[in-house]
């Protein structure tokens, strides 16, 4: 019976435990998110391509920028002009089929430059 109760009392202390890690984690994560949009710079979209690669749509007060995001670093990639319809859409849910057409646009305009500098 002394065995019993040893176990269950273990069993409740690792769940106590599992349960405390994970409302932490959803806590620090809330208040993490809050901290990391500033006033002046927002990430309007992030595409995961790889394992430990991110592109990035980042606004800094009128400017939008095209980050490439990986272990070895950040890299601008290319300033992007005119006005981006920005996302309306919750933090949590991904439209990555608008970062795509953006993505598309300038990657046939920086093709086109490549081209017209070639000739």
């Amino acid at each position: 019976m002394e065995d019993f109760t040893a176990l269950t009392g273990a069993l409740v202390a690792v769940a106590c435990v599992l349960f405390l890690a994970w409302w932490c984690s959803r806590l620090l994560g809330r208040s993490w998110g809050r901290a990391a949009s500033g006033g002046n710079i927002r990430v309007l979209e992030r595409l995961q391509v790889g394992a430990d690669r991110q592109l990035l749509l980042v606004k800094v007060q009128e400017h939008c920028f095209l980050l490439g995001v990986s272990s070895a670093g950040i890299e601008l990639l290319t300033e992007i002009e005119g006005e981006l319809k920005e996302n309306t859409q919750p933090a949590g849910i991904l439209a990555e089929h608008a970062f795509g057409d953006v993505l598309k646009k300038y990657a046939f305009s920086h093709k086109q430059k490549k081209e017209e500098e070639d000739e």
